[in-house]
């Protein structure tokens, strides 16, 4: 039996990290060869925002929200007698800046770390704190995890790692309502409104193109803080009506079996699942070229554009190709259904499961 703890902030967020590693241990939970934990800094809510396997047993080291900077050696203390008290053989970190924790609290046990990088090399390095726990603690990590291969390669490159450092691309959701042939004339964007999002270009590109298409809208999945700022272009450029902001929404399926194009104007990404669920629902995606991310799903002119890094122009003029030629789009989505394997549930367990096997092996 190995015996596996999955660390996190808080498991009970409702982030992408959190729904894509309860994902991977729900599924990991019913393999006989493995235990399955889950542990938190702290929990804000009772039960996790997504459905967790019953095999798996939670735990928490603070019954309130002490952040590491504060609460370091703490949680440092706690989680190494979790580690002992549990005989954890692997602890996978679902966000590096936790290496910051568990790689000492690990230290001279038994446990083996694994770092997993939900965001990319890039992200890391722009942020100070978060640089200085890769340099210091992700480096020290005995497996790091990357979301791509290209990602991969960069932190062989600049942590000087020969091995250890692998890329396990991100499952992506079976489908959940079955896709019909009536699509609206919608453009969707799914996204936490943040900074980071590049909700800046959006409101430039649909400002261009949306008084020329009346007929059309641009649908904003999501909510935070850029709200008032896409509210504020929506006012501007008389787009009242046309982009939308829908909020919080928890099925987006529903929406992308309707949609005809999919946008992201992210600044950064690690694998956008977003691109990923758009391609299974047959919605052809226009997208950012941006470091890592948007290249490992969409092929550009086969299931939708990759466009120079924030140039609104050549986005507008790619969107307006596809809002303007219907076969177009349908052809594209036929493409985006096609050769998904290697982001299938049961690929990407397998590679998990053959990967702890060989760590605790």
């Amino acid at each position: 039996m190995i015996r596996i703890a999955f660390f996190s902030g808080d498991v009970t967020r409702s982030g992408g990290t959190e729904r894509v590693s309860i994902l991977i241990a729900n599924h990991l939970a019913l393999k006989e060869q493995f235990e399955i934990h889950f542990v938190s800094l702290w929990e804000e809510k009772p039960l996790p925002f997504f459905g967790m396997n019953g095999r798996i047993t939670r735990h928490r080291l603070s019954d309130r929200r002490v952040p590491p900077g504060v609460g370091g050696p703490l949680y440092i203390r706690r989680l190494r007698r979790f580690l002992r008290q549990q005989q954890i053989d692997l602890i996978i970190d679902i966000d590096t800046v936790l290496d910051v924790i568990a790689v000492p609290a690990a230290r001279k046990l038994r446990t083996k770390v694994l770092s997993w990088e939900n965001f990319n090399y890039h992200y890391e390095m722009a942020r100070w704190y978060r640089r200085m726990i890769l340099q210091r603690y992700t480096k020290r990590a005995d497996v790091i995890v990357t979301l791509t291969p290209g990602d991969r390669d960069t932190f062989c490159r600049e942590l000087h790692r020969t091995s250890g450092v692998r890329s396990i691309y991100n499952p992506i959701k079976e489908m959940e309502y079955v896709a019909t042939t009536h699509r609206e004339k919608w453009i969707v964007t799914s996204a936490q409104l943040v900074h980071r999002k590049g909700f800046d270009y959006l409101c430039r590109v649909a400002s261009e193109i949306l008084p020329r298409h009346p007929d059309w809208k641009w649908l904003i999945l999501g909510e935070g803080p850029e709200r008032e700022a896409i509210e504020a272009c929506c006012r501007e450029n008389h787009l009242e009506g046309q982009l939308v902001l829908e909020g919080l929404v928890e099925h987006v399926e529903k929406y992308l079996v309707r949609a005809s194009v999919f946008v992201l104007t992210s600044r950064e990404e690690g694998l956008p699942m977003c691109l990923l669920e758009a391609r299974t629902y047959g919605v052809p995606a226009v997208s950012f070229d941006i470091r890592t991310g948007p290249r490992d799903i969409i092929t550009d002119g086969v299931n939708g554009y990759l466009v120079e890094p924030f140039d609104t122009a050549q986005m507008a003029e790619k969107l307006e190709l596809l809002m303007e030629d219907e076969a177009l789009r349908q052809k594209m989505g036929d493409a985006a259904k096609k050769n998904l394997r290697a982001f299938m549930l049961p690929d990407i367990v397998r590679q998990w499961s053959e990967l702890i096997e060989e760590i605790c092996g």
